[in-house]
């Protein structure tokens, strides 16, 4: 007994010459015999595709467009690359004003910025659809047929022509091969699948997009190659957050803050080796986090954002960019270490509140430089944030209260004069003991950061 004959259900791609007959579709000899137009789906468009000059949503994955569909107008959005943060395909009609609809423009605007968009291209589309039927009736495919003419600046750009034949469950092996052959009799190719939007419009749409995905960390990596995906990572992270953030409930700022505030503390972290200007803007930007309001957020993250984009593929780190990165952070955490560690050795329970501050900030810039190198690092880094931690907890216990302060006792009463008094030197009782059992511990703490970098030493010579 033969086998029978599969049949094939893959949808067929046909790239055709613009001005060239569609190829024959229908056979008596192979069970199709008729084919029928589909109303419904053929149609004419019109679009306008709206961008800012640089191209910088078709570049990031992203269609606006302005349309009109047997006369009725709308904006249409499609972001498939960055759902569900943004919807795959959303509309909104035309208001009678034609205005942009503010929805639109509150969720695209991390990806446009402070860009402006205009018309970078217009498309004319004529669409056909029709059904394949075979010779009991049924359908054995839906053919598509798509014309489109692309203008820019008023002038015809291109032309191109697609053919999708989606077959359903009733159409034969044979039936597949005839409607191939048909194709390529009036010089068809067959694709995979068709050129994007933005391989059609060609430059800038087909530029790099401004927000790469990061890439795992190696211990081979260059400052440049680390610093450069250490920002992929913060600009993907704070992106995405604010892009939540605007299509679910714009005050609900928890995790944006949270990504600006972790790119902060990497910010500081790299502070020795980035370029001074650009990394002191961005701390300027920062300054106020944790934001309180959607208002309050709105020009920084744009800042970040642009700074970002702009950085992003090429960190400006100077003479450091090609030195290893292992050894450069390892190199600027052993020498934070060195520093708290002569602010701490020298300090006692009397010693002014400056010094104290000053040890204070010497663990708080070892805590970043830690944090940063802390994915080349995992293990060691990581036991040393943690005892950093509980550092920082006891040296903010030995800060807060300071001793030297004076009061203020201007229009104060006799009563509530001296219960400040009071209140005050209960503070600083409590700070002196803070001090003596910071003292006291300290040279277990030292015992146990020198341990570390050995650890972190030999990794970095293994490495």
């Amino acid at each position: 007994m033969g086998k029978k004959k599969r049949k094939r259900s893959g949808v067929l791609r046909l790239e055709m010459p613009y001005s060239c007959e569609p190829p024959q579709l229908t056979s008596d000899a192979v069970g199709l015999p008729r084919v029928m137009r589909r109303p419904a789906v053929s149609l004419t468009v019109e679009a306008t595709i709206l961008d800012v000059a640089d191209g910088r949503l078709l570049r990031d994955g992203v269609i606006l467009a302005h349309r009109i569909t047997g006369g009725v107008g709308e904006w249409f959005l499609s972001a498939p690359r960055w759902s569900p943060a943004l919807p795959e395909e959303r509309t909104e009609p035309l208001g009678a004003k034609a205005d942009f609809p503010d929805a639109f423009a509150q969720l695209l605007r991390p990806l446009i910025r402070r860009g402006v968009l205009g018309p970078i291209a217009g498309l004319h589309v004529e669409r056909d659809g029709w059904a394949l039927r075979d010779a009991a009736g049924e359908v054995a495919a839906d053919v598509k047929d798509e014309k489109v003419t692309i203008r820019r600046s008023g002038i015809i750009t291109a032309r191109y022509r697609e053919i999708t034949i989606t077959p359903t469950g009733t159409l034969t092996g044979q039936q597949r091969e005839f409607l191939l052959s048909s194709a390529l009799a009036v010089n068809a190719t067959v694709v995979d699948r068709f050129p994007t939007l933005q391989q059609r419009l060609g430059a800038p749409a087909t530029g790099l997009t401004n927000f790469p995905l990061p890439e795992p960390l190696r211990m081979d990596f260059t400052l440049e190659e680390f610093a450069t995906e250490v920002f992929a990572h913060h600009l993907q992270r704070i992106v995405l957050a604010d892009l939540r953030r605007r299509g679910g409930d714009p005050e609900e700022l928890r995790e944006l803050n949270e990504s600006l505030w972790s790119f902060a503390r990497d910010l500081r972290g790299l502070a020795p080796v980035l370029e001074p200007r650009w990394r002191t803007s961005l701390e300027q930007r920062l300054a106020e986090l944790p934001f309180a309001t959607s208002s309050d957020v709105e020009a920084p993250v744009l800042d970040v954002l642009d700074a970002l984009v702009g950085t992003v593929r090429a960190p400006q780190l100077g003479d450091l960019s090609r030195r290893p990165a292992v050894q450069v952070l390892f190199e600027r955490a052993e020498q934070a270490t060195l520093i708290l560690a002569d602010r701490c050795r020298a300090l006692e329970v009397t010693s002014p509140d400056d010094r104290w501050f000053a040890a204070l900030r010497a663990a708080e810039q070892l805590d970043v430089a830690a944090g940063v190198a802390s994915p080349l690092f995992p293990g060691v880094m990581s036991k040393l944030t943690d005892q950093l931690g509980d550092l920082l907890v006891d040296l903010r216990a030995t800060t807060e209260g300071a001793l030297d302060a004076d009061p203020d006792l201007d229009g104060l009463s006799s009563a509530q004069a001296y219960q400040l008094g009071v209140d005050i030197e209960r503070r600083r009782f409590g700070v002196r003991e803070n001090r003596v059992a910071f003292i006291e511990r300290w040279p277990d703490r030292v015992r146990a950061a020198r341990k570390g970098l050995a650890k972190a030493e030999k990794k970095r010579e293994r490495g």
